[in-house]
């Protein structure tokens, strides 16, 4: 397969009052064409500060992209210009935003915030780019999409607005789309009308997607790839079948075991213990440790190499000091 985007140590901090964030820290991993990527963690797990990164959208101050490379179709996306990643943005790279309502602007139409881009970036006059607008609601979902186009975003429901936010994303035929929990603040039938459509759009234009979530049933049917975060580190990678089948992290293996499942009720779902850590203090060892029922004593003292895993497939790596088939957990 072509290889789309390869990302190098990617590393962001935040310099606060508080002390500085170690956000993503020496982040590595590629993404090919047509590859439906799904990054997975809690709130804080650096997922959406390396998609900021990835397109240079992390604010200055206080953040601050400290090393590494974005290599996308042979540039590096944080050394080319200001002007030049303007073109990347939207046109190659299209990213959907959690909340629809504080991403579009509510004091223009749901029309003029779609044309904008497709006369930016693709040369359209107004009339060809309205006929592209009403084409690309149309695409989504959206009835009368001709009408619709001179709506206000509080004129359209939660679905629709996110709707409207994947229109404009795919407006201008991007190689990457990413997708930013975009079906969090949405009831779960609607979430599932979401992620068929993207499938259904995906399949359809052969775009690469980046989908963040911190859930792993929403991305286990549609991506190709799942790779794991926690306190700005990769913590296992490898394909959607291989990390559900043979789970090898133990931060996977408690994201699984927390999750609901239809063949099993009556059980009850087992949370991971204790709290998310302190990103304003660089761990020694794995950051995991405080809350993992396997460490040992290196675990404390050494960080972990992401490699391949035992008997695992070549695509599947993990970083863990301990094999979790065998080692015996400190609690129950």
């Amino acid at each position: 397969m072509t290889v789309l985007m390869e990302v190098k140590d990617l590393t962001t901090r935040f310099h606060t009052q508080e002390g500085t964030v170690y956000a993503v820290n020496g982040i590595t991993y590629t993404l090919n064409e047509g590859e439906t990527l799904g990054i997975v963690g809690e709130s804080g797990s650096g997922k959406s500060v390396q998609s900021l990164s990835i397109l240079r959208l992390i604010p200055s101050p206080p953040g601050e992209i400290v090393s590494g490379t974005v290599n996308f179709r042979g540039r590096d996306l944080l050394k080319i210009s200001e002007e030049e990643m303007r073109q990347v943005r939207g046109a190659e790279i299209a990213m959907i935003f959690q909340d629809p309502m504080t991403s579009l602007n509510p004091v223009l139409t749901i029309g003029y915030q779609i044309t904008e881009a497709l006369q930016l970036h693709l040369g359209m006059n107004q009339t060809q780019a309205r006929e592209r607008a009403v084409e690309l609601l149309s695409l989504v979902g959206i009835p009368m999409a001709e009408r619709r186009l001179d709506d206000y975003p509080h004129q359209f429901s939660g679905g629709m607005r996110q709707r409207a936010m994947i229109a404009m994303a795919l407006s201008c035929n991007p190689q990457l789309l990413i997708a930013d929990e975009p079906t969090t603040a949405l009831d779960v039938t609607i979430q599932a009308q979401i992620v068929e459509l993207v499938k259904r759009l995906r399949d359809k234009i052969g775009m690469a997607i980046i989908w963040i979530t911190h859930d792993l049933g929403v991305i286990s049917g549609m991506a190709d790839t799942i790779q794991v975060m926690y306190a700005g580190y990769i913590v296992e990678r490898g394909p959607v079948s291989e990390i559900f089948r043979d789970t090898r992290h133990p931060y996977t293996l408690g994201l699984r075991q927390s999750l609901p499942r239809i063949d099993r009720r009556g059980e009850r779902l087992i949370p991971i213990e204790g709290a998310p850590p302190d990103m304003r203090k660089k761990p020694v060892g794995c950051p995991f440790v405080p809350r993992c029922p396997f460490k040992i004593d290196i675990c404390s003292l050494e960080m972990p190499p992401l490699i391949p895993v035992e008997g695992g497939v070549s695509e599947h790596i993990a970083a863990c000091h301990v094999d979790v088939r065998k080692g015996v957990p400190e609690r129950g």
